[in-house]
């Protein structure tokens, strides 16, 4: 029986699958996109910086 994926897998698959099909898609376009080194802990983590600094 095949195991089934928690959110937080199914979350990462698709962000990988987007960022793959969107790169994909600008390399047909000519574009080179900037690649993206952060992942969603760093940015959650910028996120609850920035908030802290503005405010928010």
């Amino acid at each position: 029986m095949a195991n089934r994926l928690t959110e937080k897998q199914k979350v990462t698959l698709w962000q990988q699958r987007r960022s793959a099909s969107y790169q994909a898609s600008c390399r047909l376009e000519g574009f080179a996109p900037n690649e993206t080194s952060i992942n969603s802990d760093d940015a959650a983590a910028r996120l609850a910086s920035l908030r802290r600094q503005y405010g928010l």
